[in-house]
């Protein structure tokens, strides 16, 4: 029970950031193979064997019997080659930046990753434009081979030069040379390409730096837009659209629009305060974090969340509504925690509907959660799921005194009925089956999740 408490606690951690679906604190995990060590801000190193998340300050050194790779949220993947020295510097919401001290790399960027990478080396700094390339360093000299796409690079003396496809160029501390052709198939006017590529990446740099100002500002409109094509993780041509708008003074709304060749995808995230929200969105995330666990009473809260997703013809909605926040004691966490505020209530729905759909319409997925309205000065805590004749039907109830250190420690005591399957903590003959993989290939997702119900029915993302 604890386990599945955590999980759905996570998980509500992250649908409740205000920008996690686009990007604000981009994951990267890497992969071990054979001898990987890290280290964290010039700390010791460390043996890794198991797939280790990665953030700012990290380095990562492979062995010569080592390799390792390295997965971002977005499908884009680094490879590091033996005897390889890498570095992540920073990852944040306009750009990130990577530096390769020693050995040899092997990217492919794309997706949320194509336009906002730097990846620094001794002698040179290369800018990622959704590019598939190698990159090998030497204190002495960087070579740098394009596959596909174009970087952009740089010398320490100033000099600047973009590399396209099936080219190659060699930088030294003395200055770089000119890129050269490694296949004579590609007949384009290169001359004339690489300065128009440098102008329309500049020129999109600088409509998405105007943007997110109108966006902060709320500049003579209540709405903005940003448009782009990008490659996804199969190499397939999407465009995308994303809108931010205002419906009304304590609402912001972020839709979502993707053209493939094949389907169309669309959706929104949504969220509705007690009271006026600032012009300033980056504030948002303050008023989010204040909703729970504040050591005072907070002047605003988020009262719902709402996520949509569809490809016109199915489709998933999930909603959370927040009760008022509460001052609760919280102690049994220990002393210095002591009384902060949370919200009242919680009811988290996840909502199917489609042509497979039973009904056409159903809750797939319920959590009810309150302080002190079922129960007396505790938490009361019930997950329902689908069974299997296909209805809502108990998992998992519990209550929690947080006043309590005996009952955190216990973990709460169990209220579920005695006669389900599994007893008093956890209904296992309604559990789902949850299977997590990484598939890749054409056809197939960089992640997926599945969770099998047990009438059957399935709800996968990917």
């Amino acid at each position: 029970m604890k386990r599945s408490r955590l999980l759905l606690i996570a998980a509500l951690c992250g649908l409740l950031s205000p920008y996690g679906a686009f990007g604000a604190g981009p994951g990267i995990m890497l992969i071990p193979k054979g001898s990987v060590e890290i280290r964290r801000a010039s700390g010791a190193w460390e043996s890794v064997s198991r797939p280790t998340e990665l953030s700012p300050g990290y380095e990562v050194r492979t062995q010569t019997d080592g390799i390792a790779q390295i997965v971002f949220t977005d499908g884009s993947r680094v490879e590091l080659s033996p005897s390889s020295l890498f570095a992540v510097e920073s990852t944040d919401r306009r750009e990130s930046a990577f530096r390769l001290n020693m050995g040899r790399l092997k990217a492919a960027f794309r997706g949320w990753f194509s336009s906002r990478v730097n990846i620094r080396t001794p002698t040179a700094v290369c800018s990622v434009r959704g590019t598939e390339f190698e990159i090998q360093a030497q204190p002495d000299k960087t070579d740098m081979s394009v596959a596909e796409g174009h970087l952009e690079v740089s010398d320490s003396k100033g000099n600047q030069a973009v590399v396209t496809s099936e080219e190659t160029l060699s930088v030294r501390p003395e200055g770089m040379e000119s890129p050269r052709l490694v296949s004579l198939r590609d007949e384009r006017a290169q001359e004339a390409a690489r300065p128009a590529a440098v102008l329309m990446e500049t020129a999109r740099d600088q409509t998405r730096t105007m943007i997110e100002e109108l966006r902060n500002r709320e500049l003579k409109a209540n709405e903005a837009q940003l448009g782009k094509d990008a490659i996804d993780a199969f190499g397939n041509r999407v465009r995308i659209e994303e809108y931010v708008l205002r419906p009304a003074a304590n609402e912001l709304k972020f839709l979502f629009l993707s053209f493939r060749q094949e389907r169309f995808d669309w959706g929104h995230v949504r969220e509705v305060f007690n009271s006026r929200i600032p012009d300033d969105y980056s504030q948002i995330q303050g008023i989010i974090q204040k909703t729970f666990l504040s050591k005072t009473s907070p002047s605003n809260w988020l009262k719902t969340f709402e996520f949509y997703a569809t490809n016109t013809i199915d489709s998933i909605k999930e909603t959370i509504t927040l009760g008022q926040p509460t001052a609760v004691d919280f102690s049994g966490f220990g002393a210095a925690v002591g009384t902060r505020y949370y919200p009242s209530s919680i009811d988290y729905q996840q909502v199917l509907s489609g042509p497979g759909v039973p009904g056409g319409t159903r809750t797939q997925f319920r959590l009810l959660e309150d302080y002190n309205l079922s129960n007396p000065g505790k938490f009361t805590w019930r997950q329902d799921v689908i069974d299997i004749t296909g209805e809502l039907a108990t998992l998992t109830a519990f209550t929690l005194d947080p006043a309590s250190a005996l009952n955190v420690a216990q973990g709460g005591t169990s209220i579920i009925d005695k006669t389900c399957a599994g007893g008093y903590s956890l209904c296992t003959s309604i559990d789902p089956v949850t299977v997590a993989s990484f598939p890749s290939g054409a056809g197939k997702a960089d992640f997926l999740v599945t969770s099998t119900y047990r009438d059957g029915s399935t709800v996968s993302s990917r």
